[in-house]
């Protein structure tokens, strides 16, 4: 994945070069392999810079921030065709039948023979990136649209230029959205044909402006106002003025702004922290809260919601005349629309009552601040007074009633589907990628625990190939995604509709309530309510998926309050973690940071054991694997013990000793000081060729050691040999275990560690306080001095439900903090590219998809 972003003033801006800089650092964390800027001037001059490496570093390298112009095109390269080069950098500028500039974020599939065709076509190909094929295309067309006119205007190269775009993504095989711009336009080109784009327009200190990104995050940090895209659509924009079009037949059309829902806070780096990980890994318990806010009846709303039930129609026709303020952008017109919506006669009638009801003066439990869907747009409507905030009030109230008695809805229904499943001899099927199948995983868990009924959790490959074809009625598919978007998981939704249509119930839960698979590919969504989450590595969203799940599970129960004090205790105890483990949590960061691979053992917890190793394998790039603890035994444990593991810490060890041995080498007075570094250089030149066993005949053999010389020589070297021995560097292999506080959890527990440790293993415990744990634990081995431990102390709660939220955490605390560690290390040593990051780890990507 990559990212794109251009922009366009009216006029020459010499702060271009800032505003360019800026947007691109907003897209660092979907590509760091190469970064580059196109800078276009009225006069038609362009300046194209592009390096390899992340924007952070290429701004700076090459001074994109000293740059002007009216409009640029800028795009950060996550590399999949073609090496990481500067030629492969984007954008690409191609001038073989008439001059383009053009970069995409995506992947055009049909590369190779795209080549073939341009290379016939004689244009000039200087790289193997399928961006260069896509802009050489789009140029290739464009020529040909020219060459039928006489001294076209710049208003008809517009349109000539649009053709060209249209009979290239004809051409063009794959999912992609690109920017291209001619310096005799006076805007820029914008498609959106598979992978994302949003665009905005909107006024800064340098006038007037419209901006397109591949990512929602960097147009938003420009503006609130957003013009709709919809996929296979494209947009042309100057500083002022848009059309879309589509990319089938070109239909132009102009539609209006649309106010962002999202507040740039919430896509925002807040002061306190350094990272997203590391902010959304602490929002967690604002996440629950928000669960708790519209899954359960809170006693504070229902005189409130009593009065909504009353008049609920008005309320849904107040709500959709509030949501039309989103089209106005004038202060004037949308403060007198506003005033309509709060003077009208219904909602007059609904006040009263609710000013009756607070006349005693307002509860203390209730919230002084907007929290419905729409509260950015409540702020800026409070903005005209504060005498409007109880009407204002009011309406984040009815908002907040509208959305809760929906998902209280669906989540009932989904109990009840659950339940008419299971009596029906029915199975349910919980399918997710990645954290999301870790979380389904989970999920079974608390269904065995809490029902004594079996879901089956898969990830889309694993269901496509043992279970679709063995469907029946009455089976019932919940699909799992943060963004909506899964392309594994749509193909599998697709496949099911088509094969057994209405046969087989799909319910969905994401985070992204406006995305592909709640809205056309299942028959209704649970939300996941935790907000954007920028960070690649999923944090908040997996606890928000756990919640759920232990909430549905709970659910199945007949004692319905005991869920909802479960997740209350769920949300302090988060918290309370946290701060605890974290001095334990640093400790062990430390010991195995370096560490080239992990295990993560859970007994019982398998899927949290995958979940724990994804987030150290996704921004540690450490290899390690979630595995059952009990199953350890079965043939990973051979790792364990002496092996061909070595990492950076070990390497820096041998490094030394080999140090030392050149010194002594150098100050040994049998060796002639002006023989000495010919002698060292012969002794590593035998070391890097594992010449060790003849060693004595090389020295007879060689005429600067020869016979009068061999004593010392073979001294030196059995000093060597001593000194730089592999055995000194083998170390205990890192085991992490996760324990649930249930007594036979607890015995297996202790019988895995007694049988690891033994065999070369350093351990870490994560679980609450236990003596016998303890002793397990704390038992040295015979003759292994070098044996590390830890216990990381969950604080208690008795509950094995409850405990998995408390290790989730730290396990996401953990791999953060080894992150980052990681990343200084490599930034010292001066490695370049490697990847290593908590927001943006090198390999993986995703999308912010909420809005």
């Amino acid at each position: 994945m990559c990212g794109v972003v251009g922009i366009v003033y009216a006029k020459n801006n010499p702060r271009l070069g800032r505003v360019g800089s800026f947007l691109l650092k907003k897209l660092e964390y979907r590509g760091y392999d190469s970064t580059g800027g196109a800078f276009f001037k009225n006069n038609e001059t362009v300046t194209l810079k592009k390096k390899v490496g992340s924007p952070s570093k290429v701004i700076h390298e090459l001074d994109l921030e000293k740059l002007s112009g009216y409009k640029f095109i800028g795009q950060v390269r996550w590399a999949t065709y073609g090496a990481v080069t500067d030629e492969n950098a984007q954008p690409h500028e191609v001038n073989c039948r008439t001059r383009l500039l053009g970069a995409h974020n995506g992947n055009i599939s049909n590369t190779d023979s795209l080549k073939e065709f341009l290379s016939e076509a004689r244009h000039r190909i200087i790289s193997d990136n399928d961006g260069e094929m896509l802009v050489h295309l789009v140029e290739h067309f464009y020529q040909e649209q020219l060459v039928l006119r006489k001294n076209p205007d710049r208003q008809t190269r517009v349109t000539d230029l649009l053709q060209a775009i249209l009979r290239a993504n004809q051409k063009a095989v794959g999912s992609y959205a690109a920017c291209f711009a001619a310096a005799e336009c006076d805007g820029i080109f914008a498609v959106k044909a598979g992978s994302s784009l949003y665009a905005g327009k909107g006024t800064d200190e340098d006038g007037d402006f419209i901006v397109v990104s591949s990512d929602l995050t960097s147009v938003l940090a420009k503006t609130r106002f957003l013009i709709p895209l919809v996929e296979g659509q494209g947009i042309y924009f100057s500083a002022d003025e848009y059309f879309v079009f589509s990319l089938q037949d070109g239909q132009r059309s102009v539609p209006g702004l649309k106010r962002s829902k999202l507040n740039i806070t919430d896509i925002t780096l807040q002061p306190k922290y350094h990272f997203f990980m590391e902010q959304e890994i602490a929002s967690t318990m604002v996440n629950l809260d928000m669960m708790l806010k519209y899954y359960f009846s809170l006693n504070w709303e229902k005189p409130y919601f009593s009065i909504f039930e009353c008049h609920g129609q008005d309320c849904k026709e107040i709500v959709f005349e509030l949501l039309k303020l989103y089209t106005i952008f004038e202060r004037d017109k949308l403060k007198d629309a506003f005033l309509k919506i709060v003077g009208s006669s219904r909602f007059e009638a609904i006040a009263g009552e609710i000013n009756d009801l607070q006349s005693p003066g307002r509860p203390n439990d209730v919230p002084a601040f907007f929290s419905s869907d729409e509260a950015q747009l409540l702020r800026e409507l409070r903005e005209f007074g504060e005498e409007y905030y109880p009407a204002l009030f009011t309406l984040d109230l009815i908002i907040i009633w509208k959305k809760k008695r929906k998902v209280i809805r669906f989540k009932d229904e989904t109990v009840a589907m659950f339940q008419q499943s299971f009596a029906a001899g029915g199975r349910v099927f919980f399918i997710g990628s990645g954290t999301s199948y870790h979380a389904a995983l989970t999920a079974g868990f608390f269904f065995n625990n809490l029902t004594s009924l079996g879901i089956v959790p898969c990830n889309p490959d694993l269901f496509r190939s043992i279970y679709i074809n063995s469907l029946r009625a009455g089976d019932v598919l919940v699909a799992i995604t943060q963004s909506g978007e899964t392309k594994d998981l749509v193909d599998i939704l697709n496949q099911v509709w088509k094969k057994f249509g209405k046969l087989i119930r799909i319910i969905a839960v994401v985070n992204n309530e406006n995305s592909t698979i709640p809205q056309e590919k299942a028959e209704f969504f649970l939300p996941l309510l935790c907000g954007p989450e920028i960070a690649v590595a999923a944090t908040k969203s997996f606890s928000a998926q756990l919640a759920l799940f232990y909430l549905l599970a709970a659910s199945m129960k007949k004692d319905a309050s005991q869920p909802q004090a479960n997740l209350e205790k769920v949300t302090h105890l988060i918290g309370y973690t946290l701060k605890t483990c974290e001095e334990d949590i640093t400790e062990v960061m430390l010991k195995f940071f370096l560490k080239p691979s992990i295990h993560i053992l859970g007994t019982s917890l398998i899927g949290l054991a995958r979940e724990g190793a994804l987030k150290i394998r996704e921004v540690v790039l450490n290899h390690a694997e979630g595995y059952d603890a009990a199953e350890f035994k079965h043939g990973p444990n051979t790792i364990l013990g002496k092996s061909t593991l070595y990492s950076f810490m070990d390497l820096e060890n041998v490094l030394s000793d080999m140090a030392d041995f050149s010194r002594a080498l150098f100050h040994n007075q049998a060796v002639p000081e002006g023989d000495r570094q010919k002698v060292a250089d012969r002794f590593f030149n035998w070391i890097h060729d594992f010449k060790f066993s003849d060693f004595s005949t090389e020295i007879e053999n060689d005429p600067l050691l020869g016979s009068g010389k061999i004593n010392c020589c073979q001294d030196l070297y059995r000093q060597f040999r001593e000194q730089v021995n592999a055995e000194r560097y083998f170390s205990n292999y890192p085991l992490i275990f996760v324990c649930p506080p249930q007594e036979r959890d607890i015995r297996i527990t202790i019988s895995q560690i007694h049988t690891h440790k033994i065999r070369g293993a350093d351990v870490v415990l994560i679980a609450e306080e236990n003596e016998e744990l303890k002793k397990a634990l704390e038992g040295r081995p015979a003759a292994m001095d070098g044996y590390f431990f830890k216990y990381i102390k969950i604080p208690r709660s008795g509950d094995s439900n409850i405990f998995i939220f408390q290790a989730a955490v730290v396990l996401q605390l953990l791999a953060l903090k080894m992150s980052v560690a990681k990343m200084k290390y490599l930034n010292r040593a001066h490695i370049e590219n490697h990847g290593v990051h908590p927001d943006v780890p090198k390999n993986v990507s995703k999308s912010i998809t909420v809005d």
